[in-house]
């Protein structure tokens, strides 16, 4: 599944979650997967610019508050939705702390990092900050490894990558700074690291062209990984749920995702480690693991940890699951574990453009899948599609509408359709393809009109709005100030990858 898919699933599945609880009960609730020490030095604040319920669900964001704690660090969460706007631990303002870092996963979440920080009375630019003294602003997550150049204006440093081969150093960093204070000799020492880009020393250089030789951070032995998740709760989008990771970075090299292209080779973890996780779980009574993986059928040693799984009965769900490697065993256990819907992303329902987007399958493959999910328990598919493909016409959309109609005429499951709009990505096999956002509503409404009136399907659509924002904040440059993002300004993509390739992407 896309990262498109993915956050639109969880934008959806928040719906269900109760809103305004208390910070005292959602600390209350929290289940500690370790035991860790509380407190430390020096003060930090890790911030997610979405609800608490949609932060805790985001495993790279609770790797790095573990990371933090392992260090002696005394980390404190942020959210968007915490009532007063202060630290879920302690609920300290913002203010008293030296440094906060965003985890930064799709891009409206940068706006919405900037309304946190004019909310907070922190500036949203490092020249700003640095002439008043406020904090350090750090920015990691997804989006700072497929383009790091929107915070060029925001952030003082932004982490190129994954976390576990920078966050030492960074900690080393940051104590240096907290016992001098001088912002300078911050910037100085935190890029000496080749894996975090420092605009407030790094932005001119690339404007002027010059070359920084800065390269992506890969945890290239994931045995160096937490692996699982720290806390557990009732209150995220996966209710209760252990997160568990298998694997990163991907071989199938779909044209469209940034994930084989921005995220490295696939490396996995060992048997072992994930058995070990799994059977923690079930000690300390958590009933439901959540499989994060860009394509969990790719892990080698699937079978071995569905045995586990269905041994130990419990229920599971997969972050990422493509059709050509959901087996009899996977399903089986879905059911087993109480599940009774499958999520699969077929993009189209036209056969030639589904292999051009690194798809290889079939409609009766698809068919068939979903016959055997039906038969052995599963009553509802979600199927994510995208519209404004390269060089699509009228006739691959209604394809799209046939297999819908398909589904629901040979499974009886219940079918929900999540379309968005095709948006070219930087880094990406596909990033020079156009985008269709002017033609999007006559191409939703094509589809809409071929389904009309099919019993029990719905269609759930990405707005043009959205897209579009996506679109230019995703192709945003050093040459863009803060005002491109509240702009209706095009992106010079041309300008973004000649200066992501002066970086050193």
């Amino acid at each position: 599944m896309s990262n498109r898919g993915k956050r639109y699933l969880m934008k959806k599945t928040y719906r269900g979650i109760r809103q305004n609880i208390s910070t005292k009960k959602l600390l209350k609730d929290e289940l500690w997967v370790d035991s860790l020490s509380e407190g430390g030095d020096p003060l930090w604040a890790m911030a997610y610019p979405a609800r608490y319920a949609v932060g805790m669900a985001n495993l790279g964001f609770q790797y790095i508050c573990t990371y933090l704690k392992e260090l002696g660090v005394a980390v404190e969460r942020f959210f968007d939705d915490i009532e007063g706007d202060r630290s879920l631990e302690e609920g300290r303002p913002v203010g008293n702390f030296p440094i906060i870092t965003f985890s930064v996963v799709y891009e409206p979440d940068v706006k919405k990092m900037l309304n946190m920080l004019n909310r907070w009375g922190v500036s949203p630019l490092w020249k700003d900050r640095a002439e008043k003294r406020e904090p350090i602003i750090g920015v990691g997550g997804s989006l700072s490894v497929i383009n790091p150049l929107i915070f060029s204006h925001i952030a003082d440093f932004v982490v190129l990558g994954d976390g576990e081969e920078v966050i030492p150093y960074l900690v080393k960093t940051v104590r240096g700074f907290s016992e001098t204070g001088d912002r300078n000799e911050f910037w100085e020492f935190i890029a000496e690291h080749p894996s975090i880009f420092v605009p407030p020393l790094h932005l001119d250089m690339l404007r002027r062209g010059e070359t920084l030789e800065r390269k992506k951070s890969f945890c290239l032995d994931l045995s160096k990984a937490k692996g699982h998740a720290l806390w557990v709760s009732p209150h995220t989008v996966f209710p209760d749920t252990l997160l568990i990771e298998t694997q990163r970075g991907c071989f199938r090299g779909c044209p469209y995702c940034t994930i084989p292209s921005c995220f490295g080779r696939p490396r996995f973890r060992q048997l072992k480690e994930v058995i070990d996780d799994i059977r923690k779980a079930s000690k300390l009574g958590i009933r439901r693991l959540g499989v994060i993986a860009p394509e969990s059928g790719d892990y080698p040693w699937i079978k071995e940890v569905l045995k586990e799984i269905r041994d130990a009965r419990l229920e599971v769900s997969f972050a990422s699951l493509r059709i050509d490697n959901i087996s009899d065993l996977l399903l089986e256990t879905l059911v087993e574990g109480g599940q009774r819907q499958i999520t699969i992303a077929p993009e189209t329902g036209d056969q030639y453009f589904r292999v051009c987007c690194g798809k290889n399958f079939t409609n009766e493959h698809i068919l068939d899948t979903l016959q055997k999910a039906q038969k052995i328990g599963l009553r509802k598919v979600k199927m994510y599609f995208m519209l404004g493909l390269p060089n699509e016409e009228d006739k691959h959309i209604l394809e799209t509408a046939k297999l819908i109609m398909e589904v629901k005429k040979n499974t009886g499951m219940n079918v929900v359709a999540s379309v968005g709009l095709f948006i070219p990505k930087p880094q990406t096999p596909w990033a020079n393809m156009g985008f269709s956002h002017s033609t999007y509503k006559n191409k939703v409404s094509l589809l809409k009109s071929a389904i009309a009136g099919l019993k029990g399907s719905e269609i759930r659509v990405q707005s043009a709005r959205e897209a579009k924002e996506e679109y230019r904040i995703t192709w945003a440059n050093a040459d863009d100030t803060l005002d491109y993002f509240y702009s209706d300004v095009a992106p010079n993509r041309n300008k973004t990858v000649e200066q992501l390739k002066n970086l050193g992407f």
